[in-house]
């Protein structure tokens, strides 16, 4: 399946099930390369995706007079 049609989730555990295969060090070196670079991929597409959620989150914060206002949500990176 095409990386862009997966969720953030399905992503991410795809990402995880790789990582959990790698680890055991039962594939050949071809089969491990493939999937490593299948999990490069992976973790470009959920950190891409992660910053802009991280970009659209809004912050609500109260005024001296109790009206809510939104304020953009930043990280210092």
């Amino acid at each position: 399946m095409r990386i862009e049609n997966l969720t953030y989730e399905e992503a991410l555990k795809e990402l995880e099930d790789i990582v959990e295969e790698l680890e055991k060090n039962q594939l050949t070196l071809e089969e491990s390369l493939k999937k490593f670079k299948r999990g490069v991929e992976l973790y470009k597409y959920c950190n891409k995706v992660l910053t802009q959620v991280e970009g659209e989150i809004k912050i609500l914060l109260k005024d001296e007079y109790g009206n809510l206002n939104e304020d953009d949500f930043f990280v210092e990176v």
